[in-house]
């Protein structure tokens, strides 16, 4: 089924993805992996999204337009069949065509509304796994007019799936605790937002403007990969004895 290129590329995508730097930032490490993708195996719209408590945290985009994630999260993740939630069998990768667990009604409607008005045509999902827990998907798409994902794309993304969970586990492993990426008044905050406390109330209680504490939480929401206070929480309770 492969072509000798196919082959090729394949092999130079394993060796990069095999000696891509473990010990920097998150962020640079899935926009390296990214990019590795596109360059070797010519799928150029992407994006890494990272799992925890089975919600999607914010994802680093390859090609594709913030304003197109926004509505999905808002609107269009419910609908979408290759969602992890919505997904209703464990293979490691899947065609947004072959899954067929959803109701008919909610796929049409989010290749017909979604993924047409943000001129797309069809998608692909990556799911990784570390100590047998789902921990990030690797989705792909294809803008219209362009060729639809099929098996061989499955195939090639097969050889290279261990691997990239292998270097992913390697990476997380190697960064430093988040507790030490904090500064003290994030720590701060983040006890007043356990509190239950609004941003005024934050900003009151720690002599500061309602904007400073709006920027301390962007700061904490992108250190912990998330988008939003019920996220935040979610993920640092196992660090609240820390804080």
């Amino acid at each position: 089924m492969f072509l000798e290129n196919d082959l090729e590329n394949i092999l130079k995508a394993s060796y990069h993805i095999s000696n891509m730097n473990v010990k920097q930032s998150n962020e640079s490490f899935k926009h390296e992996l990214l990019h590795t993708l596109s360059q070797h195996l010519g799928y150029h719209h992407m994006l890494f999204w990272e799992i925890s408590n089975n919600e999607l945290n914010a994802p680093v985009l390859l090609n594709i337009e913030g304003h197109t994630i926004n509505d999905y999260l808002q609107i269009y993740q419910k609908f979408d069949p290759l969602h992890p939630q919505n997904i209703g069998t464990q293979h490691s990768i899947q065609l947004m065509n072959r899954n067929e667990v959803m109701c008919v009604q909610k796929q049409t409607h989010y290749k017909e509304v979604f993924l047409k008005e943000n001129r797309y045509e069809d998608e692909m999902a990556m799911y990784l796994r570390v100590d047998n827990k789902l921990v990030a998907v690797i989705g792909f798409l294809r803008k219209t007019g362009e060729k639809l994902f099929n098996e061989k794309d499955i195939l090639k993304l097969v050889y290279l799936k261990r691997n990239i969970e292998n270097m992913y586990s390697l990476h997380h492993y190697s960064q430093p605790s988040i507790l030490f990426k904090m500064t003290e008044r994030e720590r701060e905050v983040l006890n007043f937002v356990f509190k239950g406390l609004k941003n005024g109330e934050i900003a009151q209680q720690l002599f500061i403007s309602e904007n400073t504490i709006k920027k301390h939480l962007q700061n904490l929401y992108r250190k912990f990969q998330v988008t939003n206070r019920t996220q935040l929480l979610a993920k640092c309770l196992k660090y609240i004895d820390h804080v």
